[in-house]
């Protein structure tokens, strides 16, 4: 049932709201209906019943913001009575000297016709303490449409929505911090590899060179009796400069593979897919989406996704015995999906949530700080299916 805004008025009783006029002229209320006018008394008082049963703080406030109308659960919150409250400036009884300005002008904008939603502003108790309170006030009109108040409903915003919204900041900067932390840990693995790269590598070379260059110079000085055993040594050590030489740049391309900041996620992958190929034997191939193929990825998603790849087809190279793995990478539903499926032996539940399952946290953690997921199903048997996806708002490159 609906009734109109002067039934709620007369609700709000009409000896209080000409108690609140008198004590302040400026404000010009007219047509104030009163209950003996017209039937309805019923009515009037389920209003009042309701207001006063109200766990919320109602107001009637003039657009000065006097206090015309005053509820128990007003009372209190702010520990004024009313017959203490009604007829005083709201913002001078009960709010701090900064909220006053703003709230001000809320009242005003309301006046005009505009309704206020949730703003947050809080209530200054008589004894000085501080109850933070979530308002909607909207205009209450007369049977001619003239303007009786403005009515606020306050809505404590109580320790448990206090405590989520603390919660929810706590962790999102704890996931800029990981995001950022996980940046630096990057950045860290390319200046190592660069530096095994160049400063190993060379040096490595150059010895390589430099035995070389020792053995050509026994095979040809006139032999001494024991060169054929200077040569083998030399042939030794270079044997072995060979093996580090492969360890550096293996170690290298493990930190942070050049492929990847020179060509990008794609070619990553597929030299990713060749490599397993080559060391398991198993039958691997990628599929990239037309879409992807053209499409620059941000730094840090490329890595996510690369490192993700990678952890999930060593997992597959160590514990899945598989003799087909195929790579997908395709946009859906507005994220960057890396999926890895195999033949392999599977993978049983209780694997995918032990405390030793570091691996599979490590690729959760990874697409959970770009707001993406991660997910693995598999079965004893079955083999196994391993979903990386995050934002294509997240991935495109600037």
């Amino acid at each position: 049932m609906k009734h109109s805004p002067s039934r709620l008025v007369t609700a709000l009783s009409a000896r209080t709201l000409s108690r609140g006029v008198r004590k302040n002229a400026r404000f010009k209320t007219t047509h104030i209906p009163k209950p003996t006018q017209r039937p309805g008394g019923l009515i009037d008082h389920c209003y009042r019943a309701l207001l006063e049963a109200s766990s919320n703080a109602v107001l009637l406030l003039s657009p000065e913001s006097i206090i015309l109308e005053w509820n128990r659960a007003a009372e209190t919150l702010s520990g004024w009575t009313a017959d203490q409250a009604v007829g005083r400036r709201y913002v001078a009884l009960c709010l701090p000297l900064k909220a006053r300005e703003s709230f001000l002008a809320e009242l005003a904008r309301v006046a005009e016709g505009n309704d206020m939603r949730g703003i947050e502003i809080p209530l200054v108790g008589r004894a000085g303490s501080q109850t933070m309170l979530s308002w909607n006030i909207s205009r209450v009109l007369g049977p001619q449409r003239d303007l009786i108040g403005l009515m606020a409903i306050g809505t404590a915003v109580g320790p448990e929505t206090q405590g989520e919204e603390a919660f929810q900041l706590a962790n999102a900067r704890a996931r800029s911090a990981a995001r950022q932390a996980q940046k630096a840990v990057e950045e860290e693995r390319r200046r190592i590899a660069r530096e095994l790269h160049d400063e190993f590598g060379q040096a490595l070379t150059g010895l390589k060179f430099d035995l070389a260059r020792c053995g050509t110079t026994l095979t040809q000085s006139p032999a001494p009796t024991d060169v054929g055993d200077l040569l083998r040594r030399v042939q030794v050590m270079s044997e072995s400069v060979d093996v580090l030489l492969g360890s550096v740049r293996a170690t290298a391309a493990a930190l942070r593979p050049a492929i990847l900041d020179d060509l990008g996620l794609v070619p990553a992958l597929e030299s990713l897919v060749a490599t397993v190929q080559h060391r398991t034997g198993a039958r691997c191939t990628i599929d990239v989406a037309p879409e992807l193929s053209s499409t620059t990825l941000s730094s840090e998603v490329s890595t996510a996704l690369f490192r993700i790849g990678q952890e999930v087809m060593t997992n597959v190279m160590r514990h899945a015995a598989a003799s087909q793995v195929s790579m997908r990478l395709y946009q859906d539903d507005g994220n960057v999906t890396l999926a890895v499926t195999d033949n392999g032996k599977g993978i049983p539940t209780e694997k995918m949530t032990t405390a030793r399952s570091f691996g599979l946290r490590g690729m959760q953690e990874r697409a959970s700080l770009l707001g993406g997921h991660f997910s693995i199903v598999g079965t004893p048997g079955g083999g196994t299916t391993a979903y990386a996806s995050v934002p294509v708002l997240e991935g495109i490159a600037s």
